[in-house]
């Protein structure tokens, strides 16, 4: 009776280990996935899909520039400080939030003479980027600053206060655009498509800002100039890989 039972031990602790050997070489690391090998072999189609969304832009971004020369750098320091001081004061009159103005430099430089071996005087540069949420305003903003002592403007650019729900619009028609080319190429081929398999964006370049420079004088009367936005065009590009049946 003990050696039937001794055997019965033995019989159950060997049918343990092979359980165990196979469970570990089930999942030994580096072992592929049957799935992915199943997905790595069916017949696949990658297809680039484009799309575009062109919007109109919502806010401007401009810089306004303040220079000033004078004998000394104190003298031309102080004299740009004050016309600067004035800039700034006119664009919080005109309702524009402390966040949307920043200086972005302050430059002082030696001036020579003809010769250039001589200073003859030192230039002061301020300049101040201005963030404008209501474009029914920049022409006139613009005009403002320059009868205050604004001389020069550097440039202008325009964009959208939310272009990440611009550009989930051109994802979308850009998945729309790659399943519409791979389901013509399944039909001219014979097949039709499955899932999708995988989907990859291609980041492209932001939209192209709109710019100028110019020197600002001071105009008798109004002189605000026009502003035209236009339209900007935001778009994405995505890869996708389809499971062809």
């Amino acid at each position: 009776m003990e050696n039937r039972l001794l055997s019965i031990v033995l019989a159950l602790t060997a049918l343990v280990a092979v359980l165990a050997l196979a469970a570990v070489s089930l999942f030994r690391p580096g072992q592929t996935v049957t799935a992915q090998t199943s997905v790595a072999n069916m017949p696949q189609i990658v297809v680039i899909g484009t799309g575009e969304v062109k919007v109109e832009p919502d806010m401007a971004s401009v810089l306004i520039g303040v220079e000033t020369t004078a004998p000394t750098t104190q003298q031309a320091l102080a004299q740009n400080s004050s016309q600067a001081q004035a800039i700034i004061d006119q664009i919080r009159q005109l309702g524009i939030e402390a966040r949307d103005i920043q200086t972005t430099g302050i430059n002082i430089y030696p001036v020579y003479d003809e010769k250039g071996r001589e200073i003859t005087g030192y230039t002061v540069n301020n300049t101040v980027q201005v963030t404008i949420r209501n474009l029914a305003q920049a022409g006139n903003l613009i005009d403002s600053v320059v009868q205050v002592g604004a001389n020069r403007i550097y440039g202008i650019s325009f964009g959208v206060s939310d272009p990440e729900r611009v550009l989930s619009q051109a994802r979308e028609a850009a998945i729309a655009n790659a399943r519409a080319r791979a389901e013509q190429m399944a039909r001219a081929s014979g097949t039709s498509l499955g899932r999708v398999l995988f989907i990859t964006e291609n980041l492209g370049a932001s939209p192209i800002p709109i710019s100028m420079m110019a020197e600002a004088r001071a105009a008798v009367g109004n002189a605000a100039p026009p502003i035209q936005p236009g339209q900007q065009t935001y778009s994405a590009s995505v890869q996708v890989t389809f499971e062809l049946r």
